[in-house]
C-alpha cells in the first residue's frame, strides 16, 4: 500500500464524491467511462471508491477538489474517507490535487490535462488497416497511391501499418510462454520485396505532395523490455533516414510498475529524436498505459472498429469521444472515419444505425474534434465521397487550432443513435457548437449551453439547418436525420 493522506478536511455533511473509472481494452469494452456517486455520511464513505479521477464537491459551501491519479491499466486508485478526512492509495502512480468550485470539476479536470499533455496540433491521418485487409496490400505501389489520395483530400499523414517489415506478425510460433511476441533477428528490417526502392523513396515522394509519413511498430516487451535499446535504434533510423515523424505503438503489455517505467523511458527516448516527433499509443488490447499514464506523450489510438466485422457504428464511436471528452481534452485522442460504402452486406437492411446509411462527412464531423483517422484504403473512395471529404477537411483545417487549444465539453444527450447530441467549444473569447441529429423523427433539438450568446450562425452542415440562441438555450432544426452542423455563437 502507498497511502497518501490528502490535505483535505471535509467540513460539514454535504459532500458529494464522484468517482470516474476509465477503461481501455477497447477490443472487448465499448464503454470507456464509468461514473459512480457517493455521499458523505457520519464523516465517512463506507463503500469502496476505486477509479482514476475523483471529484469532491461541497454542495452547501461550494468548494471542491479534483483528484487525478495517472494509473496504467494494471491498477486503480482507491479513495478513502474516514472521520472527515480523505486519503488515497494509488500504488506508485502520480497523484494531483486541484482545488476549485463546485460545478467546475469537469472543466478543471480538462484544463489540468490540457496543460500537461503533449502540445501538438491536431492531425488528420490515414491508416489502411481499417478496411480489414491487414498487411496483404502493403507495398510501394499501394502506398504511393494512398499518398496521392491523401494529397487530394488534404490529409496530413499517411501511416504505414504492419507489413512494411521482413517479419510477419501472422507467425504465431514467435511468442514466448506468456504469449508475448518475439521479434528477433531481421524481423524489423524493411522488406525490399514490398519496398524495392526503400522507404526514403516513399518519404521523398510524400514530401513532394505535402504529406508526412507515419509507421506502425510493436516494441518487444518480453523479459522487461530487454530490447529497448534496439527498438529505440530502429525508430531512430526511421526518423533520421526515412523521414518518419509519427509512430504508432502496438502489441505491448504493461503489467506492473517496472514495465510501466521502462515503457515511459522508451517514450522519452522517442521524443528525444526531435521536436516534431509524436506517438500514437494503442490501448485496444492487453494491459497498457490507459488514457492517463504517460499523458505528456502523444495521442491515444482508442479503438479498432470495422464495417467488415460489423463492429463499427457511427453513434458508438461518437459516444466514446463524447464520454471521454467530459474529463480529458478531445485532442488527446485519435478516432476513426471509415468508408461507409464498403461491406454493406455486414449490416441487416432494417438496421437504421448501419454505417452505409450515413454520409461520409457526417462520420468525419463526429470525430473531428479529436485527431481524425482515415481508417481505410482511401484510393478506393468514390468521387462523391472524396468531394465531401475535401470540403469538410478543408473546413476542419481552418478551425483545428480552435479544437486543439480550446475547451471542449459534451452537450445534449449521450449519443445513442436516437437523440440530439454534440459539443460546446470555447477558445479564448470565441464560442462554437458542433451538434448532431441522430436517427429520430423529431427535427428540432434543444441544447443548454454555458453561454450568454444571442446568435447562432451555421458555418457548415450536411443539410438545411436553422438555429437560434437565446442566452443559454440553443434550438436547432435539421431537415433530415443523420445530420450535423457546426455553429458560431455570439
Amino acid at each position: 500500500m502507498n497511502t497518501i493522506y490528502l490535505p483535505i478536511e471535509l467540513k460539514g455533511e454535504h459532500w458529494t464524491i464522484s468517482v470516474i473509472s476509465l477503461n481501455a481494452f477497447t477490443d472487448d469494452i465499448d464503454t470507456p467511462v464509468h461514473k459512480n456517486e457517493f455521499h458523505l455520511f457520519r464523516g465517512m464513505v463506507a463503500e469502496k471508491m476505486e477509479g482514476n479521477i475523483f471529484f469532491l464537491e461541497n454542495q452547501l459551501e461550494g468548494d471542491a477538489y479534483v483528484i487525478l491519479a495517472d494509473c496504467a491499466d494494471y491498477e486503480k486508485a482507491t479513495l478513502t474517507v474516514r472521520e472527515y478526512k480523505a486519503s488515497i492509495d494509488a500504488n506508485t502512480a502520480g497523484v494531483e490535487i486541484i482545488p476549485c468550485k463546485a460545478g467546475q470539476c469537469e472543466e478543471t479536470c480538462r484544463k489540468t490535462y490540457r496543460v500537461r499533455m503533449h502540445k501538438a496540433p491536431l492531425v488528420a491521418m490515414s491508416n489502411t488497416w481499417g478496411d480489414y485487409n491487414g498487411f496483404s496490400r502493403v507495398c510501394e505501389e499501394f502506398i504511393l497511391k494512398e499518398i496521392d489520395k491523401a494529397a487530394q483530400l488534404g490529409i496530413d499523414v499517411v501511416q504505414i501499418d504492419d507489413g512494411w517489415q521482413e517479419g510477419s506478425t501472422a507467425d504465431k510460433s514467435r511468442r514466448d510462454e506468456t504469449g508475448r511476441r518475439i521479434f528477433a533477428d531481421d524481423f524489423w528490417v524493411l522488406s525490399t520485396q514490398r519496398f524495392p526502392h526503400g522507404m526514403k523513396y516513399i518519404s521523398d515522394y510524400a514530401a513532394q505532395k505535402g504529406i508526412r509519413l507515419g509507421l506502425w511498430f510493436a516494441p518487444e516487451n518480453r523479459d522487461r523490455f530487454a530490447c529497448l535499446d534496439r527498438d529505440t535504434a530502429i525508430l531512430k533510423n526511421a526518423y533520421d533516414n526515412w523521414g518518419i515523424r509519427f509512430f504508432k505503438l502496438d502489441m505491448y503489455w504493461i503489467m506492473d510498475d517496472e514495465d510501466r517505467d521502462l515503457f515511459l523511458k522508451f517514450l522519452a527516448n522517442i521524443y528525444a529524436f526531435g521536436p516534431d516527433v509524436t506517438v500514437q499509443l494503442d490501448v485496444t488490447r492487453h494491459s497498457r498505459v490507459n488514457y492517463l499514464c504517460g499523458r505528456e506523450f502523444g495521442t491515444v489510438f482508442v479503438e479498432n472498429r470495422y464495417t467488415k466485422s460489423h463492429t463499427y457504428f457511427p453513434h458508438r464511436t461518437l459516444k466514446n469521444l463524447w464520454l471521454l471528452s467530459r474529463y480529458i481534452p478531445a485532442s488527446r485522442f485519435q478516432f476513426e472515419v471509415v468508408n461507409p460504402a464498403l461491406n454493406k452486406e455486414s449490416y441487416t437492411p432494417e438496421d437504421s444505425f448501419a454505417t452505409p446509411n450515413y454520409d461520409i462527412d457526417y462520420l468525419f464531423a463526429s470525430v473531428m474534434l479529436s485527431n481524425p483517422l482515415f481508417w481505410m484504403e482511401m484510393q478506393f473512395l468514390s468521387a462523391e465521397d472524396s468531394q465531401k471529404l475535401q470540403t469538410i477537411v478543408s473546413f476542419w483545417k481552418t478551425y483545428r487550432t480552435v479544437f486543439s487549444d480550446g475547451d471542449i465539453s459534451p452537450i445534449g444527450q449521450k449519443p445513442c443513435g436516437r437523440g440530439f447530441t454534440g459539443f460546446y467549444i470555447k477558445h479564448n473569447s470565441k464560442e462554437y457548437a458542433l451538434i448532431f441529429r441522430e436517427v429520430t423523427e423529431k427535427d428540432t433539438g434543444v441544447f443548454c449551453l454555458p453561454t450568454e450568446g444571442q446568435q447562432a450562425e451555421v458555418l457548415l452542415s450536411n443539410t438545411a439547418v436553422t438555429a437560434s440562441l437565446d442566452s443559454s438555450v440553443l434550438k436547432a432544426s435539421f431537415s433530415k436525420s443523420r445530420a450535423y452542423a457546426f455553429l458560431k455563437l455570439q
